[in-house]
């Protein structure tokens, strides 16, 4: 171990020195003063200057002289040298922005307490008096408060688990002349000792609270097999995790996650009844439930929620508490990280100009590449090619011949007719695209569109970084 000195004894020393401060004496006129207090075992460049450099100044008088007397170990109070106490601690949250701490939870520590050594410290107070009646008054001030102890506190810190202590008077000398004084003119001094018992404590292990986040548990290891973790895709194997037959996920209150439209929500099996609002699901809960789980602190718009995505990767958005609704998480997504769009057809950023269902939205007369996401079918397939059937007049061609495409169908116009970009029927793999009207991204899973990262993520699917 590097050296360490925290200074115990001297700590001690100065309490005992406080405890002997703020005495006064009153002289025959009835002034009073206020009695001064030194350390009694000086270096001798300072009693030199007290002295002036001269061993003719005489040391004024009263006053009171504190010094420690003896150090001694006391095996009566040993206890196991190899027990170690943990605490589990939080800071509260400081801004520094206002340079105030909130009432909200910050950092967490893990303090390891190793036992400590027990000593019997005994102090010594010189009273130096110049007659009788100062020394009785100071006496009587000190004494009262002995009854047989008195406490001792040497910190303000409260995982520290020595700073209490007790002082106790063991004994006083009444004078250190002779009497009969005869012609002797040396100051009276009267002894009172204390002793008190301590401790010598070596320094404590300060850790960053590690909390488990997320555990991946092998249940079943004798065969073969994979680990469904994609809810999208019950054929998706997770990367990194190997070959698990099933897994087993704990996360800080094994929370689902749902997001949708830029908000995320904690969902949990609990249906609450009282809540009125209407744009949080019932069975939401406050984030604080797990934010105050976590290690590390929740910092606004810089504290991160990530989800996984079926390649292994994750999406990024940056997190901040709705202030006037805590189950609500606003996010701000990283757009490096969404996932990117398939080109299309003379749209090779993977775009479409709108979302339409073709039974209300009418093109008009449409521009070259216009490109839409439809809802519904445009001419029934029973009905469509039939001798005699004609569509509908705002999807004919140029040449007013009908056009046919299903639900789900990417559709473009090339300035003379509609022609079918995107397959619907015949896609299978996951495929993005994003709205440019809107700016929404949305994937295609083989059967149905969806915003590409919005809906309900389970405890695997996600985590927090602070």
């Amino acid at each position: 171990m590097d050296h360490f000195y925290s200074g115990q004894v001297r700590r001690y020393l100065t309490q005992y020195m406080r405890l002997m401060s703020n005495f006064s004496w009153k002289d025959s006129s009835g002034k009073l003063s206020q009695i001064p207090v030194m350390y009694g075992d000086p270096s001798r460049q300072a009693s030199a200057l007290l002295k002036k450099n001269s061993e003719n100044v005489m040391p004024t008088a009263p006053f009171i002289a504190c010094y420690i007397k003896g150090l001694d170990y006391d095996q009566s109070r040993l206890q196991d040298p190899t027990f170690v106490s943990k605490v589990q601690i939080r800071e509260r949250e400081f801004d520094e922005t206002t340079g105030q701490y909130l009432n909200t939870q910050g950092l967490g520590y893990t303090v390891e307490r190793i036992m400590p050594s027990p000593y019997k410290l005994t102090f010594v107070a010189d009273l130096w008096t110049t007659n009788t009646e100062q020394k009785l008054q100071i006496f009587e001030q000190i004494a009262y408060l002995f009854n047989p102890s008195l406490e001792l506190q040497t910190t303000d810190n409260f995982i520290d688990w020595t700073s209490l202590t007790v002082l106790q008077l063991e004994s006083t000398s009444w004078t250190s002349r002779q009497i009969p004084q005869g012609v002797d003119q040396n100051i009276d001094i009267m002894n009172m000792t204390f002793t008190t018992p301590i401790w010598i404590t070596p320094p404590a292990k300060v850790m960053k609270m590690g909390v488990i986040t997320k555990i991946i548990a092998n249940v079943f290891a004798d065969q073969q097999g994979t680990i469904i973790t994609d809810y999208d895709d019950p054929n998706a194997v997770y990367p990194g995790l190997g070959n698990l037959v099933e897994s087993v996920v704990v996360t800080p209150g094994n929370f689902e996650l749902m997001v949708l439209d830029g908000v995320a929500g904690l969902l949990t099996n609990e249906i609450d009844t009282a809540s009125s609002d209407t744009t949080m699901p019932g069975n939401t809960v406050s984030w604080r439930k797990l934010l105050d789980l976590y290690p590390g602190q929740f910092r606004a718009n810089i504290s991160q929620l990530r989800l996984s995505k079926p390649n292994g990767n994750e999406i990024v958005a940056y997190i901040s508490l709705d202030p006037y609704d805590e189950r609500r998480m606003l996010l701000t997504f990283d757009t490096d990280t969404i996932p990117a769009n398939n080109a299309l057809l003379n749209r090779p950023l993977g775009t479409v100009d709108a979302i339409i269902n073709p039974e209300t939205f009418a093109p008009g007369t449409p521009v070259t590449n216009v490109t839409y996401l439809i809802l519904e079918n445009i001419n029934v397939v029973s009905e469509y090619g039939q001798p005699g059937y004609s569509g509908p007049v705002a999807w004919k061609n140029a040449d007013q011949s009908d056009f046919q495409a299903l639900a789900n169908d990417i559709i473009q116009w090339d300035g003379v007719k509609w022609n079918v970009i995107f397959n619907s029927a015949d896609v299978v793999e996951v495929h993005y695209i994003t709205n440019s009207y809107t700016g929404i991204q949305y994937k295609w899973d083989g059967h149905q569109w969806s915003k590409s990262f919005e809906g309900i993520y389970p405890a695997l699917g996600w985590r927090l970084v602070l």
